[in-house]
């Protein structure tokens, strides 16, 4: 869903309207729509204006002049309840821009100043992805209380509905196997087809094996759109057993189609790849924290999930082998080498959300064990971090979005605790 944004000149700027909106075109991200601008010139103007809000997300107060606008004025744009991008210029800084923003913060009221084009785009996209956060429907299969491993998946919807914005639906075992037993039989062998035709190498699976991947996947599809969700965390280890079979490659392949997956029925993991997709617009890696290494402040993250569309949705997919799952001659996963020496950065919030923990490091190892994909991170201080860890699935994501997090952390008033070298969070 796109924040939807309306541009605002205030006073008599009709005549430069044209170019100043031509002049940041290129800094409105994708996930914004531009609706048709607005013009303000007089307290009579301004029921007017407040009637064309409905169905708006944001206001862009794009005045070059400012300075003939009286502050009680516009302080006015404070009283709609939307939050307020401000920006006149590169550079440009106005004394009525600082106190009204002031004024308007403390009422409760978000206002951005924007310094240059590239700081609009960064302010407007992270407005977007918290709009789009806002507006996640989650869906929880399985018992969220019965994940063998993990006591901090199962927070309480209430508060992550309070806290982000997103609500958690939630389906019975039961219902998810009607839905897996009555996948289409061409449309299985399609996605099969499809895998093995991709694939490098087939190393372990059977066509079996895929075929019950598949399943997973078609039947979580099917429930997405019934709920009306989109993103899903599904408590798989029962089905594991049960089905003799994985949604390791199902998981994988709706992180790559923008769709947060999470794996252990890990609901808390999800809000955090939830938070991270939208801010960073790719998928993230779900993983257990498996190795800490204090002298040479390297961690290690093992899971069986890597989106092949890591370093995002307008990259090629990355090729992969299809192997067994932990060794144990059934299900499915997929491995390939990532690309080391990038940054990365690695996260989860705490199951209360008031905190999310994060580290920014460099990717520096790979293998394929257990899990198939084991990842190690050179972090500033891998003894703060363990220390710090709020459980132990983290979503890996590449790039380095510590501004980013802390950002749209301080929007939602959830504190960042960033690990620095200093063996502290901040």
């Amino acid at each position: 869903m796109n924040l939807k944004v309306r541009p605002l000149f205030l006073g008599t700027e009709k005549e430069r309207a044209g170019a100043i909106l031509e002049g940041i075109r290129e800094s409105i991200p994708a996930q914004v729509e531009l609706l048709p601008e607005t013009f303000l010139s007089t307290w009579e103007d301004l029921p007017a204006f407040q009637e064309g809000l409905e169905g708006v997300d944001a206001i862009l107060e794009l005045t070059e002049n400012i300075r003939p606008i009286p502050i009680r004025f516009y302080l006015r744009l404070g009283d709609f309840g939307l939050p307020l991008v401000l920006y006149g210029g590169d550079y440009a800084v106005a004394p009525r821009r600082l106190e009204a923003a002031d004024s308007w913060r403390s009422r409760g009221v978000k206002a951005y100043m924007a310094l240059s084009r590239v700081d609009l785009r960064d302010q407007l996209a992270l407005l977007a992805a918290k709009h789009r956060i806002e507006h996640t429907r989650a869906l929880q299969i399985g018992s969220r209380f019965n994940s063998p491993y993990v006591v901090t998946a199962a927070p309480d919807p209430k508060v992550a509905l309070r806290a982000l914005g997103v609500q958690i639906l939630f389906c019975d075992r039961a219902r998810y196997l009607q839905h897996y037993e009555a996948a289409e039989t061409t449309q299985v062998s399609s996605l099969v087809k499809e895998w093995k035709g991709e694939a490098e190498r087939i190393v372990e699976p059977t066509d079996q094996d895929l075929m019950k991947s598949a399943r997973f996947y078609l039947a979580i599809k099917r429930l997405l759109d019934e709920y009306g969700a989109g993103a899903v965390a599904i408590t798989c280890l029962p089905l594991v057993e049960e089905i003799q079979g994985t949604p390791c490659l199902a998981l994988v392949r709706l992180n790559d189609e923008g769709i947060p997956a999470a794996c252990e029925g890990d609901l808390t993991a999800l809000m955090t790849m939830i938070f991270l997709e939208r801010l960073a617009n790719r998928p993230g890696f779900m993983g257990n924290i498996i190795y800490a290494n204090p002298d040479e402040n390297i961690i290690g993250i093992n899971h069986c999930v890597l989106p092949f569309r890591m370093g995002g949705y307008d990259q090629p997919p990355k090729p992969y082998r299809l192997r067994d799952y932990h060794g144990r001659g059934m299900g499915a996963c997929a491995a390939y080498e990532p690309e080391v020496g990038i940054p990365v950065t690695v996260a989860r919030f705490g199951s209360d959300f008031r905190e999310m923990v994060f580290v920014g490091g460099q990717l520096v190892g790979y293998g394929e064990d257990y899990c198939r994909t084991n990842l190690r991170v050179k972090v500033p201080d891998a003894r703060a971090f363990i220390r710090q860890a709020r459980g132990n699935h983290h979503i890996l994501i590449y790039g380095d979005h510590a501004e980013g997090i802390e950002a749209l952390c301080d929007a939602f008033g959830i504190t960042p605790v960033s690990i620095d070298s200093s063996g502290r969070g901040r």
